[in-house]
């Protein structure tokens, strides 16, 4: 059994296309006229959109993706079949549907999406370029390099074309076709995209910036593939360094560094540090992520490895019970919106102000919560209390909202 890698581009290409598909969302509302029919039609799409993504965030999977179904059927109601609002609708579904594994539904989701998209604003557009990018990390997520590859390419040219050589869409797009590369063992290919980028966030941000420190990192990944360990260590320090500067010590990006620096020290035989190192990385995320998210469950069962490769059967035992547990808390079913809110407990209502949650919790806050001040995640914003009740979250019992 080998250590399982993070998927740490690819989860983070994926919130960003999450955040670019409901800008496309915006952009579309506006270039429709107030005065058509349909205008209420588009705002109720709209909405139904945002709370899939929402939901999404909340961990509430079953019930995005039926938010996102209901919200494509409006548009296509109101739009016919070929227009770019039907192609935003449709990519938000596949990406859910790719965020839990469901890939054959997720694919033609995205080819029809990227026709729609084709035909409409032509093949050039930026918009299609996020089209390709959603089949290229599809195909990528399943190990179909031949087919992901050029598609990439193709998203790097266009980027290059309408942003320009220096835009961070740039950076990923160099990143994400340099791993499909190194994914195929085409260093010699990955390695001057890799560097590339590099230079790219170095221009545009600094040495001393989170987007330069995914860069490095990224690039001492390769060296390791390459058995390059030394070099490829040097870089992974450089990068943790930034990160604990710029973000802090217990921000996940932190972890993620670590986390890597731990699999390059089990691969050299390490295995005190790689020890150190994962532990930290687990004790950070489990600050910030609930119990049962796969990102725990790698940490877990990379420990578990480790331990047993040095006969440490004990040590091993312990870890494994620790991840069949997290994998138990994983598959459990979600409660639904409905059955949380009637189990949710009557609070007087004290604040009728906007309250906000983080992103892998379910409970809301005020907005001067210390519990909510101190988590790094994303924040999410609720109107009010009533609509985070009614979205299936539960009031904080230390800020009462």
């Amino acid at each position: 059994m080998g250590m399982l890698k993070p998927m740490t581009t690819l989860v983070n290409h994926l919130i960003h296309l999450l955040s670019y598909a409901m800008k496309i969302v915006l952009l579309t509302m506006l270039a429709v006229s107030p005065s058509l029919p349909a205008d209420a039609q588009v705002k109720l799409s709209n909405e139904l959109e945002t709370k899939a993504l929402m939901l999404y965030k909340q961990g509430q999977y079953s019930e995005a993706v039926n938010m996102a179904k209901e919200a494509l059927k409006v548009a296509e109601e109101t739009f016919g079949s070929d227009h770019p609002n039907i192609a935003t609708s449709m990519s938000i579904l596949g990406l859910l549907y790719y965020s839990q594994g469901k890939y054959p539904d997720a694919e033609p989701l995205y080819k029809r999406a990227l026709k729609i998209d084709e035909k409409a604003l032509g093949k050039d557009h930026p918009g299609v370029a996020t089209d390709l990018d959603d089949l290229a990390l599809l195909y990528q997520a399943q190990g179909k390099y031949a087919e992901c590859e050029p598609l990439y390419k193709r998203v790097l040219a266009i980027r290059e074309k309408n942003l320009g050589s220096d835009h961070d869409s740039v950076v990923t797009s160099l990143n994400l076709l340099a791993l499909v590369y190194q994914a195929q063992g085409k260093y010699v290919d990955a390695e001057p995209l890799f560097k590339r980028a590099l230079a790219i966030s170095e221009k545009t941000h600094g040495q001393y910036h989170p987007e330069y420190a995914t860069s490095l990192n990224n690039l001492a990944g390769l060296y390791k593939t390459q058995g390059k360990y030394t070099r490829s260590e040097q870089l992974h320090k450089h990068a943790l360094a930034i990160r604990e500067r710029t973000l802090g010590p217990d921000h996940p990006d932190v972890a993620i560094s670590l986390s890597s620096m731990a699999a390059l020290y089990y691969s050299q035989g390490r295995y005190a540090e790689a020890e150190r190192f994962y532990k930290r990385a687990l004790a950070i995320k489990e600050k910030v992520l609930e119990p049962g998210h796969p990102d725990l469950a790698t940490l877990l069962n990379n420990l578990v490895i480790l331990y047993n490769t040095q006969g440490k059967h004990a040590e091993a035992k312990y870890f494994h019970e620790r991840l069949l547990s997290t994998w138990d808390r994983a598959l459990e079913p979600k409660s639904n919106t409905l059955s949380t809110i009637q189990k949710t407990p009557q609070i007087d209502k004290t604040w009728s102000g906007p309250v906000y949650s983080t992103k892998y919790s379910r409970l809301f806050h005020r907005p001067d919560c210390g519990e909510l001040i101190n988590k790094s995640d994303d924040i999410i914003e609720f109107l009010s209390r009533e609509h985070a009740t009614r979205d299936g979250a539960i009031a904080c019992p230390a800020c009462n909202p």
